[in-house]
């Protein structure tokens, strides 16, 4: 049975606020206080802290994310890695680290967002609207760390967007990437529909993983996100949902854009802590 592996991604250069940087060492001091049996291996720590918009960022987020790709490959084998970050830049670090550049995995991308913004299509400049466009090939090259994509766009699942800008579903559709509006999921329902994404995640060969953003949820459950938006997904409905789909082939799951400064009664923190329990594959012993 693997254990899991945290990995803290301390970064907020590429997001709308700099408490995003805190994410990872706020979240640990809680668990260490629940002596939780995970194991805390390392956290990647941004050179800086202030917020900076495309181009500017280029160089701090490519460095903090290959530092973060290399401790996330060392432990990609022995344990289960758990990332959090963060703003949602450091995505370029986590799925690069659990690729070998030339098997691309897939990916769910459970986000109010898609972040698949290039840098001529995003109105804010801010690269954490640009991760997912990375991890498929997108975008600056500059944020590219490998040859090719790490995320296979057949294997690719955007779940629970309903705040975006055009040039994003453009490129949905040029990739033909499915994705789940949350007009589609009230419609439909959030079991159905998720099941419906995992199917198509997990059917990668190469195994897949779980990108989650906090703002994907409901704020009654997670209020300390730096990017609200209203109408978000249930937690309940959420977790239960997770805890009953087959972890199989699944690598890896982050979670980030936790902004400890904007928690109440560590509503979010919780939510974190039982997310990341659905979606472990095995118990730790």
């Amino acid at each position: 049975m693997k254990k899991i592996a945290v990995i803290g991604a301390a970064f907020s250069v590429g997001g709308a606020q700099t408490g995003s940087r805190r994410s990872a060492l706020f979240y640990r001091q809680e668990l260490l206080k629940k002596r939780s049996a995970w194991l805390w291996k390392s956290i990647i720590w941004q050179n800086t802290n202030s917020l900076q918009t495309y181009p500017n960022g280029i160089a701090s987020i490519r460095a903090s994310c290959q530092k973060l790709a290399h401790h996330v490959k060392l432990r990609r084998c022995g344990y289960f890695p758990v990332v959090i970050g963060g703003d949602h830049s450091c995505a370029i670090g986590t799925w690069n680290g659990m690729t070998d550049g030339k098997h691309p995995i897939g990916l769910l991308w459970i986000d109010a967002h898609f972040d698949a913004h290039t840098p001529a299509t995003s109105q804010s400049k801010r690269i954490h609207g640009m991760p997912l466009a990375v991890l498929l090939g997108q975008g600056d090259r500059q944020l590219i760390l490998q040859a090719r994509a790490v995320v296979n766009p057949q294997y690719t699942v955007v779940f629970g967007v309903h705040s975006f800008e055009k040039g994003e579903p453009e490129l949905m559709a040029q990739l033909n990437i499915r994705y789940y509006t949350t007009t589609e999921i009230e419609k439909r329902g959030l079991r159905i529909c998720l099941q419906e994404a995992w199917r198509r995640v997990a059917a990668c060969p190469q195994g897949f993983g779980v990108s989650l953003d906090l703002d994907s949820l409901d704020s009654s459950f997670a209020p300390a996100v730096s990017v609200p938006e209203p109408k978000g997904l249930s937690l309940p409905i959420l977790v239960k949902t997770l805890q009953h789909l087959p972890k199989k082939g699944l690598k890896a799951v982050e979670i980030v854009e936790f902004n400890p400064y904007r928690e109440r009664g560590k509503r979010t923190v919780q939510a974190m802590t039982t997310l990341i329990a659905s979606l472990t594959p095995h118990k730790n012993k």
